[in-house]
């Protein structure tokens, strides 16, 4: 009778043991499955920006080069003018009946019209690139602006900007192979979703454009 109160001790004990190590394992089973799934991506501190991109969609960008296109028009009516009026006179000097002396006075006149054309290029290259050289920095400015207001929003402590092309094609080009291979500066060759947030500064900038003009923060 004790014996077999002993074997029946020993079986309850020894079960007691199996359904415990039966629930460490399921246990630990649960932790390893905790442990080696992926962990949550966090959001990352620092986003970046295409600078070409954001350029090019901003609506300001678009009426900066209409008003590029109305200060050159003059400047190229009369490129338009003095060229027309000069092949007509080059014509004329080729006419037999055209005397020697309208030959000169054709001669010195398209001398006239060249000096004049070469004027008028000049101080329309000068106008233009004094116009575009303004236009950069209110444009690089507002991106500037529009980006720290978003850093602020959205909790980057960086935002840092690059250059590349907008189209699948431009992107695949040799040109812009060629560019990034040679580039001192870093450009990034992989971003996980999020980081660039060139399309969200698009929006800011075209949203901000009815209201007043930015300041530097």
């Amino acid at each position: 009778m004790e014996q077999e109160s002993r074997t029946v001790k020993k079986t309850v004990f020894v079960a007691a043991g199996v359904a415990l190590l039966g629930l460490a394992v399921v246990v630990s089973s649960k932790l390893m499955a905790q442990t080696t799934t992926t962990p949550t991506a966090t959001k990352s501190r620092i986003a970046l920006l295409n600078l070409t991109y954001v350029i090019k969609n901003y609506g300001k960008f678009k009426t900066f080069q209409d008003e590029l296109k109305a200060s050159v028009d003059p400047f190229q009516a009369k490129d338009t003018s003095w060229k027309k009026e000069g092949e007509a006179m080059a014509k004329e000097s080729q006419d037999p009946k055209t005397t020697a002396e309208r030959r000169d006075q054709i001669e010195k006149k398209l001398k006239e019209l060249t000096r004049l054309i070469e004027d008028n290029k000049m101080e329309a290259s000068k106008v233009l690139n004094k116009k575009q050289g303004e236009q950069l920095k209110i444009l690089y400015n507002d991106v500037r602006v529009a980006a720290y207001r978003y850093a602020q929003a959205h909790g980057h402590d960086m935002v840092l900007h690059y250059n590349d092309a907008v189209t699948e094609q431009d992107y695949n080009s040799e040109q812009n192979i060629s560019r990034k291979m040679q580039a001192g500066a870093l450009m990034p060759v992989y971003m996980a979703p999020g980081v660039d947030v060139s399309m969200d500064i698009v929006k800011a900038l075209n949203a901000s454009m009815t209201s007043a003009p930015s300041t530097r923060p």
